[in-house]
């Protein structure tokens, strides 16, 4: 009888064991938003000296980037932030990709570039990236149950618990590898910030470097770059006080004028009579008559203007271009407003003096010095971690890679 026992009993512990094994084998293989399980998602999608980046890193932080998409490419498009990307072509889902895929690469050479520099973090320095990580867990906490609190949910505590736990399963993930993946990342970032400085320091510009910095930084990001509408937008930002840094390259064929904008017509051509007549053209340019906020923004210096890069209409710039430096026009343009109303915009415009081409170094030495020292230290920085990655043992899957595909 009790063989009998315990052979029910070995039985029993048996069937026990491979229902955790099936169990464990289903959680094994149950599948992430990605398509992937277990042994597809920690698949390595790319190893920097061995250091390996796996398939699921790369798909959640693609994913993470993609459901930000609109927004990133409209701070590309409209503020010169990052890179604009063309999801609906192979060519710009392919750009993102790779781009995802190097700065995950880039942290791992971030971390071994500086040990191998024997950079060091401070007790302080490490205390910050472990806050960092926590952190990160913190505000999407808070950001799901806010999520819970707008959906009203009578319990948005409890509902959020719940959301968070699918936000996890979901990717593949649990709360301790989120953390660990997001102290790793803010751990890359303190030893770049870190190789940074390093590199800085090795560089050192001295200022009797700066002449020649200038021309050539000019050349390239100015003159080469030069684009319709690109000096007159720098134009608006300095007015209004983003930038002290001007365009610093004048195309050849601008001109250079003082505006007055006046939407009433008659105004306009009495204060033309006035000034005609021997009045101050600065003093009704300082006035409240005159509405070239732009214009006032720039204090005593004229505007520069090209015939398709100009903040005023072309006709300003072809009639002035037909006038004589000190010569004072009158540009009526006529229009329709919103409702389909009859308008007319008078300008009052004064041809002045002025030099194209590059702006001299002496006139913007003060404003653009520091610019000119930190672009330098970046190039030389940037060429120092490229030169690195050369070396480096750095292998893609490539088949990995395009089989990781958009997802929200």
């Amino acid at each position: 009888m009790k063989r009998q026992t315990k052979k029910i009993l070995l039985i029993a512990a048996v069937a026990l064991a491979i229902l955790v094994l099936a169990a464990g084998l289903i959680m094994l293989l149950r599948k992430d938003s990605f398509g992937d399980n277990y042994f597809t998602r920690n698949k390595a999608i790319a190893t920097v000296n061995g250091a390996k980046i796996t398939k699921n890193e790369f798909a959640a932080s693609l994913s993470n980037y993609y459901n930000n998409i609109d927004t990133y490419n409209m701070y590309a498009m409209y503020y010169g932030y990052g890179k604009y990307y063309d999801v609906n072509s192979e060519t710009g889902v392919r750009d993102l990709k790779k781009d995802i895929l190097n700065s995950l690469i880039d942290n791992e050479v971030f971390i071994q570039m500086g040990k191998e520099l024997g950079i060091t973090l401070t007790a302080e320095e490490q205390s910050a990236v472990a806050q960092s990580a926590k952190d990160a867990l913190t505000n999407l906490k808070d950001q799901i149950l806010e999520t819970a609190k707008s959906s009203g949910a009578q319990n948005p505590e409890t509902y959020a618990t719940t959301m968070l736990a699918n936000y996890f399963s979901n990717i593949g993930i649990n709360q301790k590898t989120f953390v660990k993946r997001s102290e790793h990342a803010a751990l890359a970032q303190a030893y770049a910030e870190k190789v940074q400085e390093h590199f800085a320091a090795e560089r050192n510009v001295t200022d009797g470097e700066l002449k020649d910095i200038y021309a050539a930084y000019v050349q390239e990001h100015y003159v080469d770059a030069y684009s319709e509408g690109a000096y007159s937008l720098t134009e608006s930002y300095v007015a209004n006080g983003y930038t002290d840094i001007p365009y610093l390259y004048i195309p050849e064929d601008f001109i250079f004028v003082r505006v007055m904008t006046i939407t009433d017509a008659i105004k306009a051509k009495e204060i033309l009579k006035k000034i005609q007549d021997g009045e101050d053209f600065e003093t009704y340019f300082a006035s409240d008559d005159n509405e070239n906020t732009v214009g006032k923004g720039l204090g005593d210096k004229p505007q520069a203007i090209g015939e398709s890069d100009s903040a005023f209409t072309s006709e300003v710039y072809t009639q002035a271009a037909e006038a004589a430096v000190g010569d004072v026009i009158l540009v009526s343009v006529d229009g329709t407003d919103a409702d389909g109303k009859a308008t007319t915009t008078s300008y009052i415009v004064k041809r002045v003096e002025g030099t194209t081409g590059v702006v001299p170094y002496e006139d913007v030495k003060a404003v653009i010095d520091d610019t000119l020292k930190s672009h330098e230290e970046s190039e030389y920085y940037t060429e120092q971690v490229e030169a690195w990655r050369g070396k480096a043992n750095i292998v893609i899957d490539e088949d990995v890679l395009e089989a990781v595909a958009l997802s929200r």
